[in-house]
């Protein structure tokens, strides 16, 4: 430390002020490049993703309220095959993969991994309105990819 006060004694006035107004720009650079900046680019980073997941939040309450809209619309047309083959189909359609299907009598539980909520809706669309089975129950997460879906589960019938 007394090496540090003799080299800052030796040192002209001038280099003196000089190294204090560089001393105090670079605590100024470093709280605003440091600690300013990011705060703030973390705030809009933050509204952003609120804004897109209000926007997916209202689009899943438009689908549901058309889903069950059709669902109590009636205009059922007999399903022809198997529930699984039926499935199974309509799911390659929309290039969804199926991990685990569960039949029970003339009902059919299906769970996927992450699949694109568009193509979810096309392919439930298709099982509902072409096959002519009924949608019992639907349980969706959130995936980490904006726009899909993680199924849980969903139970349909004959």
């Amino acid at each position: 430390m007394t090496e540090l006060r003799i080299w800052w004694e030796g040192l002209a006035s001038r280099e003196q002020q000089l190294l204090g107004f560089g001393g105090v720009f670079l605590l100024i650079a470093v709280f605003y490049w440091g600690i300013w900046t990011p705060i703030v680019n973390a705030e809009a980073d933050a509204l952003a993703n609120l804004k897109a997941q209000q926007q997916t939040l209202d689009y899943v309450k438009q689908t549901a309220n058309k889903i069950a809209g059709l669902k109590q619309s009636g205009g059922k047309v007999a399903a022809t095959g198997s529930l699984s083959t039926l499935v199974n189909q309509a799911a390659g359609k929309f290039g969804l993969e199926i991990t685990r299907m569960q039949p029970q009598g003339d009902k059919i539980q299906v769970w996927m991994d992450d699949v694109p909520f568009d193509a979810l809706l096309g392919y439930l669309n298709e099982l509902v309105q072409q096959q002519g089975l009924s949608l019992e129950s639907v349980d969706l997460a959130e995936a980490d990819t904006q726009g899909y879906v993680k199924v849980r589960r969903i139970q349909l019938s004959l």
